[in-house]
């Protein structure tokens, strides 16, 4: 109130005097709510670690359908790697944890509708993605690989040209067919199950998928086999976030790096990989 009385009385003294206060009190606002001044260019709301920590909860986006990384249980739990990896996250942050189901095509709504605080889905970090997302460092890395009926073997990449494939709509492996193997039909689903369903049935003679998912497939039914080779296309998988928000990226590196040198990223990688975390990761 008294501000303002003082103000008043400026006005009445000499009415150009009222410009110098208040144009900079307007500016040291603007200074302070600013999102490109703010700290990390988080939004004038805060970063969303500052709104984890204050809701107590992390709401996680994870696959339904990605083994072993990811996969929802028939009671509705979900485990595996990502699964496993979120735990630690809210461990170290103190809070709760929610997981939230997604697939190729939503991970970044549910992000810009605030929805979820963070992608742990296998999310490939692509220069094309990352003018709309945010990108962590690398927690893992994968490539593609090709699975089969056993009754209508492929021997070789190569020989996937004529023939259908099913991918998951909106996925690298997507990407992988469209741009490297033009002679190929691709077909999309939404999830990466329908895909399987697709193969299962008859319609496609392969499905694409991350190469450990696909072994795992093979794995669980001798009907099928995998393409014998190296992966196709190994890429960097990062946890996706906001993209203005460095605060949060900045805090998702962080435990990221204290996973690899504790250790603990190795062991949860063999325990659902039955193999080394990839030495580009560490």
């Amino acid at each position: 109130m008294k501000l303002t009385l003082e103000i008043v009385h400026m006005r009445r003294l000499n009415p150009k005097l009222v410009l110098i206060p208040v144009l900079a009190g307007a500016l040291l606002l603007t200074g302070c709510t600013s999102p490109g001044n703010s700290a990390g260019g988080a939004s004038a709301s805060g970063s969303q670690l500052d709104k984890v920590i204050e809701s107590g909860t992390v709401r996680v986006a994870v696959l339904p359908d990605y083994p072993p990384w990811s996969v929802q249980t028939p009671d509705g739990d979900f485990e595996g790697y990502d699964i496993d990896i979120a735990e630690k996250l809210a461990e170290a942050l103190g809070v709760e944890l929610e997981l939230v189901s997604t697939d190729g095509t939503s991970r970044l709504p549910l992000l810009t509708s605030d929805r979820v605080d963070v992608n742990i889905s296998e999310w490939t970090a692509t220069d094309e993605r990352a003018k709309e997302a945010g990108f962590t460092i690398p927690y893992v890395a994968h490539g593609a690989g090709v699975l089969f009926n056993v009754d209508n073997p492929i021997a070789s990449f190569d020989e996937l040209a004529g023939k259908t494939v099913s991918v998951a709509r909106g996925s690298t492996n997507d990407s992988i067919m469209t741009k490297n193997f033009p002679d190929t039909s691709v077909e999309r689903f939404e999830t990466i199950a329908d895909a399987m369903a697709a193969l299962q049935a008859g319609k496609v003679d392969a499905l694409v998928e991350g190469d450990s998912t696909v072994a795992q497939m093979a794995e669980d039914d001798p009907s099928y086999s995998v393409v014998e080779g190296p992966s196709l296309f190994p890429a960097l998988v990062s946890m996706g976030t906001l993209k203005e928000d460095q605060v949060w990226i900045n805090y998702l590196n962080n435990f990221i790096r204290n996973l690899n040198a504790s250790g603990t990223n190795q062991e949860l990688f063999q325990k659902w990989g039955n193999a080394d975390l990839p030495d580009i990761v560490g």
